[in-house]
């Protein structure tokens, strides 16, 4: 038994420790920043999603309060890696119901939750973009 829990406590270290080595390797991001706006109002709670268009590195965020997001590479580095990207805009909003089900809806007009029919697109250039803004319609 103490064997079998040595083994396991070797393999979680060697994975914490690969897991860690492997962001000395990524490629640089910069900054990428910027606002979502639907109707002229602040979306909070939002999750901004950049599709490389070539290559494989995607980036993230989400809006807070004031509808700003900050974008995020390989789940640990602020920004993104320079490139052009389309983007996704999505939005959750949970409904209850009179029994035990939870509903979930969109917040947001339902073109902007795939790249191909969102219209939205963004170029990171090599000094990062910090005034991106998503001027988002309802209809």
């Amino acid at each position: 038994m103490n064997s079998h829990i040595a083994q396991l406590s070797f393999a979680l270290c060697t994975c914490f420790c690969l897991a860690g080595c492997q962001g000395d390797n990524l490629p640089k991001t910069v900054p990428a920043e910027g606002v979502v706006l639907l109707d002229g109002t602040p979306v909070s709670d939002a999750t901004v999603i950049f599709i490389a268009e070539q290559g494989t590195y995607n980036a993230h965020g989400v809006t807070n309060k004031e509808g700003k997001f900050q974008m995020k590479a390989f789940d640990e580095k602020t920004g993104a890696v320079p490139g052009a990207y389309k983007v996704e805009i999505t939005k959750s909003i949970m409904e209850s119901s009179a029994g035990p089900e939870v509903n979930m809806k969109s917040g947001l007009p339902a073109k902007y939750s795939k790249f191909n029919t969102s219209g939205l697109s963004q170029t990171i250039g090599e000094s990062g973009a910090k005034d991106i803004k998503y001027e988002l319609k309802s209809k």
